[in-house]
């Protein structure tokens, strides 16, 4: 597994594919942040808009393998590990932002004192890593093994995005909504929601790769 995670990590930066989705983010980003915002608010913000960034490059990874390679490390590796290399290298890359982003807040926003603000913190962490995994979950099931064309996963990933920020039935809509209208609300119920939801989804996903991946070699034949 660790050399699918360098082969995925090495794809992902030699393709660029990263740069759209996390340009993104960063400029969702920079147009937020100022000095008379919350630390609260400010990491539900962040959260909020690191849901169509993840899901955006969580799609962009596999659609950057070319067919052979994809056919060889199937056989290689078995059809549904790469997939979940994949994934894995997109949600890591989603945690660095994650933290790079709180540590943007800190420096910028109003910060509560003493344990006040340690709270703080860590529930915007917690916030943070729900829509990570609502984010994953979205772009797991908008892989091209599922949905193939390019038009087809951009309309998929926009109204995906918007239904988990808007919906008030969300994991990530209610941790985002906590955020800002306490500032500090430990999103229990939201990530024992979407935890499973995200696993599901990745297994979808693999499953998914592992059937194109299987058609492909019998056409082959």
């Amino acid at each position: 597994m660790k050399a699918l995670l360098h082969y995925q990590t090495a794809l992902l930066l030699r393709s660029q594919r990263w740069l759209p989705p996390v340009l993104f983010y960063l400029g969702l980003l920079a147009i937020s942040l100022d000095s008379q915002s919350t630390l609260g608010s400010q990491l539900g913000w962040n959260a909020a808009a690191l849901v169509p960034a993840l899901a955006w490059l969580t799609r962009a990874l596999p659609a950057a393998e070319p067919p052979a390679a994809r056919a060889c490390l199937a056989a290689a590796a078995g059809p549904r590990r790469p997939q979940y290399a994949a994934l894995a290298v997109t949600f890591a890359v989603g945690l660095l932002l994650v933290l790079l982003a709180s540590g943007a807040a800190l420096l910028t926003c109003k910060v509560p004192r003493g344990t006040a603000g340690v709270t703080v913190l860590g529930d915007g962490l917690a916030v943070g890593l729900v829509c990570l995994l609502a984010g994953s979950a979205l772009g797991a099931v908008c892989v091209p093994s599922l949905v193939r064309t390019t038009a087809g996963a951009a309309g998929a990933l926009i109204v995906g995005s918007v239904l988990l920020l808007v919906f008030s039935g969300s994991p990530a809509n209610a941790a985002v909504r906590a955020a800002y209208s306490s500032g500090a609300h430990f999103p229990a119920l939201p990530l024992l929601i979407v935890l499973p939801l995200a696993v599901a989804c990745w297994w979808v996903s693999a499953w998914a790769a592992g059937r194109t991946a299987a058609t492909a070699d019998r056409e082959a034949g």
